[in-house]
């Protein structure tokens, strides 16, 4: 594997701390300097508690094969343990294919899909490597083992969630999932509507 090509440092995946010079808790308006980088604002979206809880439902039922009745529940309960203070939660889209979650105007996560094709970790390009390959190099970088459950690979300790790169089959194999569907979300907080990691199993892929 050759990861010598230089990538630009601004397409740069850091875990726990952004994408390449745009930092968590970075303040809106210090971001939007980088517009020209991040590309034209196509939608934003601002949530209330109520907002948040409909659209968690929209994505349960597309997903329900892969989450349990006590994953939807225990979602919901920490919506409304942790919904007061996400009341002033929004989400810039862009033409990029990156997309910023913020609270109070801070960056809370950064979302990216295979539109975004430039970004890169460590000169690794991360939609047109291999998946398993892509994951490997990413484990062996950060020392930690990947955890799968349906779709989704993470990272826990490092807060970074893969979805459709792999997908999980029964017996405990898996299979590539679909490059158009290929997407990643990172952040340095933990995910108040994220399934309960008991749900995932950690992920051999040697």
């Amino acid at each position: 594997m050759d990861n010598t090509n230089k990538q630009s440092s601004f397409w740069e995946l850091l875990p726990l701390r952004g994408l390449g010079p745009i930092k968590f808790l970075d303040d809106r308006s210090v971001i939007q300097t980088y517009q020209s980088e991040l590309g034209l604002v196509t939608a934003e979206r601002s949530e209330s508690l109520e907002e948040q809880k409909q659209n968690l439902l929209e994505t349960f039922k597309l997903l329900r094969e892969f989450l349990s009745e006590e994953d939807i529940k225990n979602t919901m309960e920490g919506l409304d343990t942790f919904g007061d203070s996400r009341e002033n939660v929004s989400r810039v889209f862009m033409d990029s294919g990156i997309s910023l979650e913020y609270e109070e105007n801070q960056l809370l996560e950064i979302f990216a899909d295979d539109r975004a094709k430039e970004l890169h970790f460590q000169n690794m390009p991360f939609f047109s490597s291999n998946p398993k390959e892509l994951i490997i190099f990413i484990s062996k970088q950060l020392k930690e083992t990947p955890h799968i459950h349906g779709e989704e690979v993470i990272f826990p300790e490092h807060k970074i969630f893969l979805y459709s790169f792999l997908i999980e089959q029964a017996g405990g194999t898996y299979q590539q999932g679909g490059k158009q569907n290929r997407s990643v979300c990172w952040r340095n907080s933990e995910r108040v509507n994220g399934v309960d990691l008991a749900e995932y199993h950690p992920l051999n892929l040697i």
